[in-house]
């Protein structure tokens, strides 16, 4: 029953950030490509009845799981998408010289830590390969956490993405940034041979947004706007903390991903501390969203050391 509820709170969630979505939409001179979200519907469609099926059919808790929790995850992030770019269009002040000065006090120059990297292509394409396989790995939790009994485990990592995606995307809506690579924005020779992920080109999309060149969105081409707190740190941390405890995987999934909070300044152009904001943002998504499976063992143990009368 407490499963099916966190569920039901997820769905709601989702139905009302496709609520907002809608609504700024066709308030604004927004557009949106609805023949894009079909595959998303599809397939989370499919997940969904996948998991009736385990649940209803032929009972495997696991799969049921597994299957619930990937379409939950794939129905926001549809929704969620959207969101970040309707924000990103308030256009408020950045905050990218306050950021800086933080930076400056914590002894960070992002142009020198980047350049650094700059001077060794083959430290270039690892940081890159890397930094790409942070949205794999989510899947992974999903399915490894789900597949291996720890229900509570994935459902609690499910959570803790959406509320760490819709902290993020609060927060850069109110204190937006551009981040440094698009603040500093160096000259094509200081890259030498390494392409970034995120270059100046990916990084436009942001300013149209703001100017209200850019109007159109399509699920098929969304980029990530959000600057501070890094969302992308959010999740690697968020990752470390789903397989903290988790036989082998800890040590693997740990240094991997602390090896993706180094190449964040440099393969998404975010200042040091954007990835300290969304580690942070991590952190506290995990502790919150942990409080409903929380208080669920306190309840499962205290029934387990009833005495009948």
């Amino acid at each position: 029953m407490r499963s099916d509820l966190q569920t039901v709170c997820k769905v709601a969630i989702i139905i009302g950030i496709l609520a907002i979505d809608a609504i700024w939409i066709a308030s604004t001179d927004f557009g949106f490509e609805g023949q894009s979200a079909v595959k998303v519907i599809a397939v989370s469609a499919f997940c969904g009845l996948v998991a009736y099926f385990y649940r209803t059919w032929r009972p495997m808790r696991a799969f049921e799981v597994v299957c619930t929790e990937t379409a939950i995850l794939l129905s926001f992030t549809a929704a969620a998408a959207p969101l970040s770019y309707l924000v990103t269009s308030l256009d408020r002040p950045l905050i990218d010289t306050q950021l800086i000065a933080v930076d400056a006090a914590l002894g960070f120059d992002w142009s020198a830590y980047v350049g650094y990297v700059n001077e060794r292509p083959l430290l270039g394409m690892i940081c890159s390969a890397i930094y790409l396989t942070t949205l794999a790995q989510v899947a992974l939790a999903v399915i490894v956490l789900g597949l291996g009994g720890k229900i509570e485990r994935t459902q609690q990592f499910v959570a803790a993405v959406m509320l760490g995606a819709l902290i993020c995307i609060l927060v850069s809506g109110i204190l937006p940034s551009a981040g440094a690579l698009a603040t500093t924005r160096p000259s094509d020779a200081f890259w030498g041979n390494h392409h970034p992920v995120v270059d100046l080109a990916y990084k436009q999309t942001f300013f149209d947004l703001r100017s209200g060149a850019e109007r159109f969105m399509s699920l098929d081409q969304m980029k990530g706007m959000i600057a501070f707190p890094s969302y992308h740190g959010t999740l690697s941390a968020l990752l470390i903390l789903a397989f903290f405890r988790v036989g082998h995987w800890f040590w693997p999934i740990l240094v991997l991903n602390a090896l993706i909070l180094l190449a964040t300044p440099v393969e998404g152009g975010h200042h040091l501390v954007d990835v300290i904001g969304g580690v942070a943002v991590a952190c506290t998504s995990w502790y919150f969203a942990g409080f409903f499976y929380r208080s669920r063992s306190i309840s499962r143990s205290q029934k387990l050391i009833e005495i009948p009368a």
